[in-house]
């Protein structure tokens, strides 16, 4: 654990850094979806965040270390508010320029067969927590603890009394880190969705 570190609203020249951590995050979920050049993979995420503009931001934290590296990064979707655009314009033409078209075909091919039976949050009485990811070289050091009672915290003033999340069910590092959090399995894909895609558990937890 960093010896001082501070979390903060992340900001538009957080960019950068956001997308280092965003690789990451498909490495740990989706294994093998992304590859291509590494500029090129920065380059494209890049684009996305800031192509999404405020609402790329908005509800966005991440954690830094007392020189201002971020370690770590975590998002709120309230269901009052716009989501996050994943892929706004332009991003299916600048994967094939950045990643050539065999990376970009195997990516669009990946997330298309991850989102089947994806359901999407429209529960007034819960937030939901997603694109939380800390820093390979940092892990099981109590940072993931730290952001994910911040983003608790900020659900509760926000006047939401429970908060969820969705997790691949085969991610055997994040369900059991989730569920040390006080999280509870609420719901599971349907059979039919692991024959087509990857099974994913939702989970809750009361903040009140």
């Amino acid at each position: 654990m960093p010896n001082s570190f501070s979390i903060r609203p992340a900001v538009q020249t957080d960019t950068l850094a956001l997308s280092r951590l965003v690789i990451q995050l498909y490495a740990a979920e989706l294994p093998g979806a992304l590859t291509g050049p590494i500029d090129g993979q920065e380059a494209l995420f890049r684009f996305t965040l800031e192509a999404n503009g405020e609402n790329a931001l908005k509800n966005r934290y991440v954690m830094c270390d007392e020189n201002g590296n971020i370690l770590a990064t975590g998002m709120i979707q309230f269901s009052d508010e716009p989501t996050f655009e994943r892929a706004p314009d332009g991003t299916v033409s600048s994967a094939f320029r950045l990643l050539g078209t065999p990376a970009a075909l195997k990516l669009f091919l990946t997330v298309a067969r991850s989102l089947i039976g994806v359901q999407k949050h429209e529960d007034m009485e819960s937030a939901l927590i997603h694109s939380v990811v800390v820093d390979q070289n940092l892990r099981r050091k109590g940072i993931g603890v730290q952001l994910m009672t911040h983003l608790e915290e900020r659900i509760r003033e926000h006047g939401v009394k429970k908060s969820r999340l969705q997790v691949l069910e085969d991610n055997i590092s994040a369900v059991p880190f989730y569920q040390k959090l006080g999280y509870k399995q609420i719901s599971k894909s349907p059979w039919w969705v692991s024959l087509l895609s990857w099974s994913s558990l939702g989970m809750e937890k009361n903040l009140a």
